[in-house]
């Protein structure tokens, strides 16, 4: 089998030639590393001020924006073939450069969603985001922010079309790509306003929040739309529902504000002949069977630090979902050794591969994952993944 027979084998619930890999392989810092590449130092670019405006003219800049993008994630792509993966996910995102006196840059990116990131960088220079805090806290600030953004929404889905349409395109023949669209409707809604702020609102102005909702499901379902026209075959989405312990929200909540709008994404991809897998960290027991009620074909994630064990998620859905993932990225693939990234290879087929529906890859990523353990996982994969299953 090839890398996409072999991918949508499992995706289909039966036994391919071997267990498929999927790579996670998005930052700079490991896109870098693996290509033997030096980063550019935005960061330190933007803490000189005889640079700092005309950096932030052509970062906000949309061809400049979209052809930097681009850059990292082929050379994702790039990175995932040759560490041997067959397939990895590929996310579009768009923001602004604008200036905010409580950062120690003095910069800060604004997303489309009304969402501040922190620029960072690590100690070879390559640049880092973090969300924050939000920046529509009120009804009004949200309203306003959207009718003044409108623009950017139709522009976001344009360049997320075009995006994934050329990565397909360019390195279909070599790997799967996986079209992610993200963030989902939930952190879409809340993280512009807050957390603390969304809460109360749910129950002091339940009609402002279902618009919300209506609001970020219309966008997602046309962003969705564009993303499977590049050809994509399996489509990500995401929203962290959990934290480490359990439910951000009680899953009761989530299903009534958010559970029509999940059923819609799902046959919205099931009409157009593709399958959706969705993403959360954190610990998901409680919202495994919210997930096969509303239509997903698979999750990805099952943070091994959050409880999450795979042999407890197939008990509990059977095959219901696929499963992807569980590969811990607290230590493990930062800086465990090469018998232990075998045996946790070996136990997760052990645990989720019979019968097909199970893909291996990373719970996560993050800058300091390692690609020389990446590359133990892949080859370990290879060695004791082949159906029937011995392990």
């Amino acid at each position: 089998m090839d890398f996409k027979q072999r991918f949508l084998t499992a995706m289909n619930h039966e036994e391919p030639d071997r267990v498929p890999v999927m790579g996670l392989i998005m930052d700079p810092a490991t896109v870098n590393e693996i290509l033997h590449k030096k980063a550019v130092d935005f960061p330190g670019m933007l803490r000189k001020p005889v640079l700092r405006g005309a950096i932030r003219r052509l970062l906000n800049s949309n061809w400049f924006w979209n052809r930097m993008y681009y850059d990292n994630f082929s050379g994702a792509l790039e990175g995932a073939i040759e560490l041997g993966f067959d397939a990895n996910w590929t996310i579009y995102a768009f923001m602004q450069l604008e200036p905010d006196p409580e950062s120690s840059l003095g910069m800060v990116w604004h997303d489309v969603f009304g969402r501040v990131w922190e620029i960072g960088s690590d100690d070879k220079s390559n640049m880092s985001v973090n969300y924050t805090r939000a920046l529509c806290a009120t009804e009004a600030d949200w309203e306003a922010w959207v009718q003044r953004k409108a623009p950017l929404f139709d522009r976001v889905i344009t360049n997320a079309t075009r995006f994934h349409e050329r990565l397909v395109r360019d390195y279909g023949d070599r790997i799967l790509p996986i079209g992610y669209a993200a963030p989902g409707i939930f952190e879409n809604s809340w993280q512009a306003i807050g957390f603390v702020n969304f809460t109360k609102l749910v129950y002091e102005k339940p009609e402002f929040i279902r618009r919300v909702v209506e609001f970020q499901t219309d966008f997602y379902l046309r962003y969705l739309e564009g993303v499977m026209k590049s050809g994509v075959e399996v489509v990500l989405g995401g929203d962290d529902l959990v934290h480490k312990t359990g439910p951000l929200l009680r899953p009761e909540l989530i299903d009534k504000l958010y559970g029509e709008s999940y059923r819609r994404i799902t046959d919205l991809v099931h009409r157009n002949g593709r399958k959706f897998v969705f993403h959360s960290c954190g610990q998901i027991y409680k919202f495994l069977d919210h997930f096969v009620d509303w239509g997903f074909d698979g999750i990805i994630a099952m943070e091994p630090t959050a409880g999450m064990k795979l042999a407890k998620v197939r008990e509990q859905v059977g095959h219901n979902l696929v499963l992807i993932g569980n590969l811990d990225v607290s230590r493990l693939l930062v800086r465990g050794t090469r018998e232990e990234v075998d045996e946790a290879v070996k136990k997760a087929i052990r645990d989720a591969a019979r019968g097909g529906g199970y893909i291996l890859s990373a719970a996560h990523s993050h800058p300091f994952v390692d690609p020389e353990r990446l590359g133990w996982m892949v080859e370990a994969a290879h060695q004791h993944g082949r159906y029937p299953i011995a392990v």
